[in-house]
């Protein structure tokens, strides 16, 4: 049974290499395909068309971080780390959904699938925000149309992979959290499937010990085009908000690593800094 613990050990890991002696993305994604035991898949099957795009993406990923990394311009939080941290937390939903017996999630496809989509979800990423609806999602689930075809995806995986991209905008998530609630979480349907991609998308963010030096490169990524922003990020009410309206955890497999008592005690903690500087 997968744990928090294990978890934030395993994101401690990602850190202490980066990023002067980081072994690349492409070493991550392979760690995270035999953390699910995903076995070499057989050529020209469904899992092995997956793999073969995501091993291309971590690919480009990994060279364009760190060809803008050896230029300064790497994004401070939209970068390489972001990406292995939610091909982690991630690969840790994933447990979780097996040991609870969720439906296809021990599904060679279905895991060859969200690690895909996590290698990709912040494709080449400027770094900033969205200045209209979904920008920087749609413009990956563009970039990546020509890798999704040289790896010869079918027709419903780059549906569900584009799906679930798209789904990543922090102003749609909380509509996917409703909307699953009264269903049967299944990973076979492809917005639970989206939920989960969400939640590894914020999960590192909304850990302890984590979250602080990532709230503060996103500060620092933002600064450039929106300074105020990029203040009002740091401080707890700001925190606060965050916990209660964008780390949004609704899967059984978030549930069941507590999660929501992870922001629970957080946000109590949060409240009462505020009541004593009132």
């Amino acid at each position: 049974m997968p744990t928090l613990l294990e978890l934030n050990t395993s994101l401690q890991n990602l850190r202490r290499p980066w990023p002067t002696r980081w072994p690349g993305l492409p070493l991550v994604f392979e760690r995270c395909w035999q953390e699910l035991g995903l076995a070499k898949p057989r050529s020209g099957s469904r899992t092995h068309a997956l793999y073969l795009f995501g091993q291309e993406v971590v690919q480009r990923v990994e060279q364009d971080g760190a060809e803008r990394h050896a230029q300064g311009v790497e994004p401070a939080y939209h970068n390489r780390l972001h990406t292995a941290d939610t091909l982690v937390c991630m690969t840790y939903l994933i447990r979780a959904c097996r040991a609870l017996g969720i439906a296809s999630a021990h599904d060679a496809p279905t895991g060859a699938l969200v690690l895909a989509i996590m290698a990709g979800h912040d494709f080449l990423h400027p770094g900033g925000s969205n200045a209209t609806p979904s920008e920087f999602e749609a413009r990956a689930v563009a970039d990546l149309q020509p890798l999704m075809q040289s790896a010869g995806l079918r027709p419903q995986d780059r549906d569900i992979l584009s799906h679930c991209i798209l789904a990543t905008d922090p102003a749609r998530v909380k509509a996917f959290h409703e909307d699953i609630r009264t269903r049967t979480f299944d990973l076979g349907q492809r917005d639970c499937l989206a939920v989960l991609v969400q939640e590894a998308d914020i999960l590192a963010s909304t850990l302890p010990k984590t979250q602080e030096g990532l709230t503060q490169a996103l500060s620092v990524e933002w600064a450039p085009t929106q300074p105020t922003a990029a203040e009002r990020l740091l401080l707890p009410q700001n925190r606060l908000l965050f916990l209660e309206h964008a780390a949004l955890f609704s899967s059984p497999a978030a549930l069941m690593l507590g999660l929501d008592k992870v922001k629970g005690r957080q946000m109590s903690n949060i409240k009462h800094r505020l009541s004593q500087t009132v």
